[in-house]
C-alpha cells in the first residue's frame, strides 16, 4: 500500500472567493497618475450619487462609468470579475429577495405552483435592481479607489493637506497589512492541509471548517504582528512631535484643484436632473 494519496484535483477554494485581494496594482495607466486627493474626492462624490439618486436608470449609468474607470485604469473586464464576482453573486441574491419579497405596484408575471403561487411585481423589480446597481456600484468603486491609489502617496496627500500624521500612519498600516494578512491566511491554511484538515471545495460544511480552523491562528498571528509593531513605533519615539517631515511632497496643482472642482460639480449636477 502507498503511503502516498494522489494528488486532488485542483479545486477552487473558499478562502481565495471571499477574499479577493484588495490591495494597489500599480501600472502606470492614466488613472494611477491622477493626484490621490482627486481620486478620494472622486470617489466621495460618486458614493454619495449613488444614494442620492433613487432610480435604477441612475445605477445604470454610474455602473457604465465604472466600468469605463475599470477599462481607463489598464485593469480591464476580466480584473474587474475576477476581484469581484463574490460581491456581484451577493447582489444578485438581493435582486432576487428583493424580487421575492416585494408585492407592490404592477403585476408582471405570475405562475401557480400547486398551492403556492410565483409572481413578479414592478416595484420589487425595479426596487431590486436598483438596490443590486448601489451595492454593486459602492463595492466596485471603492475596490478600485485601492487597486489605482498607492496607499503612501494617498496618506502623504492627507497630511500634506491637513490630516495629523499619526492618523496618516494608521491609515498606510491598514492598507499595507491587507496583502500581509492575505498571505498570512494561505501559509495557515496549508499548514492546516499538511495535517490532513480538508480546506478544499464549496460546500457550506468545507466553509464552516475553514472558519474553524483558520480564523484562531489568523488572529493570534496578527496581534503577534500587532505587538512587534508597537515596540518598533515606541522605540523610535513615534508621536513625541506635533509635526514632521516628509521624503515625498504630493502638493495639489491648480489642474488638481480644477478637477476637484469639476468633479463635485458633476456629481451635484448628476444628483438633481438624474433622477
Amino acid at each position: 500500500m502507498s503511503f502516498f494519496r494522489p494528488a486532488a484535483p485542483n479545486r477552487a477554494s473558499p478562502v481565495k472567493g471571499f477574499f479577493p485581494g484588495l490591495t494597489y496594482t500599480g501600472n502606470g495607466s492614466p488613472l494611477h497618475s491622477i493626484h490621490p486627493l482627486v481620486k478620494l474626492v472622486t470617489l466621495f462624490g460618486f458614493s454619495l450619487t449613488v444614494f442620492a439618486v433613487p432610480s435604477y436608470t441612475g445605477g445604470i449609468i454610474l455602473f457604465c462609468l465604472l466600468v469605463i474607470c475599470y477599462s481607463l485604469s489598464g485593469l480591464g473586464l476580466t480584473f474587474f470579475y475576477r476581484k469581484m464576482r463574490f460581491i456581484l453573486i451577493f447582489g444578485l441574491f438581493i435582486f432576487l429577495v428583493q424580487i421575492l419579497a416585494v408585492k407592490k405596484g404592477v403585476l408582471l408575471w405570475q405562475i401557480s405552483l400547486g398551492p403556492a403561487a410565483l409572481s413578479l411585481w414592478s416595484e420589487g423589480l425595479w426596487g431590486g435592481l436598483s438596490m443590486m446597481l448601489r451595492f454593486v456600484n459602492i463595492i466596485g468603486s471603492s475596490y478600485l479607489f485601492v487597486a489605482t491609489t498607492n496607499p503612501n502617496q494617498l496618506a502623504y496627500a492627507l497630511m500634506r493637506a491637513g490630516l495629523p500624521y499619526r492618523f496618516g500612519f494608521m491609515l498606510i498600516t491598514a492598507m499595507r497589512f491587507i496583502p500581509v494578512f492575505r498571505l498570512e491566511l494561505e501559509q495557515v491554511k496549508n499548514a492546516q492541509m499538511a495535517k490532513g484538515i480538508e480546506l478544499e471545495g464549496r460546500s457550506l460544511k468545507v466553509l464552516l471548517r475553514a472558519v474553524k480552523y483558520l480564523l484562531v491562528p489568523l488572529v493570534i498571528s496578527s496581534l503577534s504582528k500587532v505587538d512587534s509593531l508597537t515596540i518598533s513605533m515606541e522605540s523610535r519615539a513615534f508621536g513625541l512631535y506635533t509635526t514632521r517631515t516628509y521624503m515625498h511632497a504630493e502638493p495639489l496643482s491648480v489642474n488638481d484643484k480644477i478637477a476637484i472642482f469639476t468633479i463635485s460639480l458633476f456629481f451635484i449636477l448628476f444628483s438633481i436632473f438624474v433622477r
